[in-house]
């Protein structure tokens, strides 16, 4: 291939990279028009006997009944899921008994927020007053694989009802010390991106190769199946819609994001999707027993095109519909957890096979984060930036 073709390649590509980076603000914008979210059906289900609500703060309202009395108190209460804010409107009679209970919006993936609403959790915490103090898997049963999920439900109802046994009944309720969720989750990655570091920067030949095989093992076990807390499309997303989360209780969630920007490898990979994201270790087992090579296949141009085309479109939809997980079309807790629809059980399937001939068939062709996708889009537009930032400062002019 002669120079200006590459010249004229490298060109067209820059100037698609800037239109998506626009499109994804326009999408962004229009998402920020989002109407508020509608508590009317709630007030009614409530309280169908009230005539009218009198505002007690921001927060609180009261419902009265036609003969002047009063029914009770409605509250939201919000916090910090796996995917953005979860606010919870509860409904509490005049003597502090939570009554009704109804998660009002969200921004949760389908598959996690459906498996909480199925489980026990809201019917157990409507049996709750508004001074009880709830511990997670102490108190009340947590739900296997929405962690994220069940403990903002838990928050944002306390808060809410916090709110009105403090303002509305006037009950003495202490102020809740903020507990820092650090455990095992966080030391493995921690640990994971100092040694995939330490490998690439101090290790050459057979000792490099045999610490990033331990480093992508371990990622299969303790990212993948013990706690399956792999980097999917939604973490992107979150940054995207400008959604940082509490750090006491998504500590992994800053670190997965700071060893993102800090750790690269020579081919500019993220360490993580190279060295040991779970997904992409499991296609590389699976590649070396069946001998996977990463050499050219069969329209794979086409099947990178298409590859950003749906990862516009499923960030697209992530910006206007505000939700950072709703769109997400990869297929990690179909493995790691085994839910999934029947689609994403053939998809699994196809990947896991194509794994044997393909290196990494599902990273190189699908995956939204790979380099030829949103990293590579992150990259462009970083040195893009760079190029405008040196073009904008003034010259030295010698004598």
């Amino acid at each position: 291939m002669n120079k200006t073709v590459i010249k004229r390649r490298w060109k067209y590509n820059e100037i698609l990279a800037i239109l998506v980076v626009i499109w994804f603000a326009i999408a962004w914008f229009i998402g920020k028009q989002k109407a508020p979210e509608n508590l009317e059906p709630f007030f009614t289900k409530a309280f169908h006997e009230a005539t009218e609500y009198r505002t007690i703060s921001s927060k609180i309202s009261e419902a009265i009944s036609s003969s002047g009395e009063s029914l009770g108190y409605i509250s939201v209460g919000e916090a910090s899921g796996y995917g953005g804010p979860i606010n919870v409107a509860i409904a509490v009679d005049s003597i502090g008994n939570t009554t009704c209970l109804a998660v009002t919006d969200h921004r949760e993936t389908p598959t996690f927020f459906d498996k909480t609403i199925k489980s026990d959790l809201l019917k157990n915490l409507v049996k709750t007053r508004v001074d009880d103090r709830i511990q997670l898997d102490e108190d009340i049963d947590g739900v296997a694989g929405a962690t994220y999920t069940a403990r903002a439900i838990i928050q944002s109802t306390q808060q809410a009802a916090y709110e009105v046994g403090r303002t509305a009944l006037e009950l003495e309720i202490p102020i809740d010390k903020r507990k820092i969720q650090f455990g095992l989750p966080e030391i493995f990655l921690i640990t994971l991106f100092l040694v995939a570091f330490l490998q690439r920067k101090y290790f050459k030949g057979k000792t490099r190769n045999i610490i990033r095989w331990i480093t992508l093992i371990t990622g299969i076990i303790f990212l993948g199946f013990i706690y399956n807390r792999p980097y999917v499309l939604a973490h992107v997303n979150m940054v995207l819609l400008g959604y940082f989360p509490a750090w006491d209780t998504h500590i992994y969630w800053y670190i997965l994001i700071a060893g993102l920007l800090l750790f690269k490898t020579e081919k500019n990979w993220n360490t993580y999707c190279y060295d040991f994201c779970p997904f992409g270790a499991c296609q590389e087992v699976i590649g070396a027993i069946g001998g996977a090579k990463p050499t050219k296949i069969k329209w794979q141009e086409t099947l990178k095109w298409l590859q950003r085309i749906l990862v516009i479109f499923a960030v697209s939809l992530a910006l206007i519909y505000r939700n950072p997980g709703s769109f997400s079309f990869e297929i990690f807790g179909t493995l790691f957890d085994l839910e999934g629809s029947n689609i994403q059980f053939i998809v699994l399937a196809i990947v896991l096979l194509s794994s044997l001939f393909i290196y990494r068939p599902f990273c190189n062709y699908l995956c939204p984060l790979h380099k030829n996708t949103l990293e590579g889009l992150f990259d462009r537009t970083r040195k893009n930036f760079r190029k405008i930032w040196k073009s904008l400062k003034p010259k030295t002019v010698r004598s």
